[in-house]
């Protein structure tokens, strides 16, 4: 095995390996994540995240992670965590950023800094049945 190379926090040798791998046997890429959610109520609810499919197993290997989720009070809710759409925009922005650094770190790349700011936008027109000129969701 060659000797590991780090750059912007990504393990190099071990992405090349994986690149490798991927090339030879597509069906590696595969990956299926899961959550699960249930009302708590109102608007509050809670999502858990915990196994996933991917490389071609199951793992099970970390524990439940738990997110809460509310609107807040102007959306009939009481701030218990942060809202659907900023859910949506802290994934977006993770993924956007994970697949930033490890392209940099793939070509060779060195950054010194990155940062994001995501905006969505909601009409509650749609959503609320109110006009059919909003989008629903």
């Amino acid at each position: 095995m060659a000797e590991k190379t780090m750059l912007n926090g990504i393990n190099v040798t071990q992405l090349t390996e994986t690149i490798d791998a991927i090339r030879k046997n597509p069906e590696i890429a595969k990956f299926k994540f899961r959550a699960t959610n249930q009302w708590v109520e109102g608007t509050h609810n809670r999502a858990t995240v915990k196994d996933f499919f991917g490389a071609l197993k199951e793992d099970t290997s970390r524990k439940p992670l738990v997110f809460e989720i509310d609107e807040p009070p102007v959306l009939l809710g009481n701030n218990v965590g942060p809202n659907p759409v900023e859910y949506v925009l802290v994934g977006l922005s993770g993924c956007l950023t994970t697949s930033l650094i490890a392209h940099a770190a793939a070509r060779g790349i060195e950054l010194k800094g990155l940062s994001t700011r995501l905006e969505g936008d909601l009409d509650l027109r749609g959503f609320l049945g109110v006009s059919d000129a909003g989008p629903v969701g």
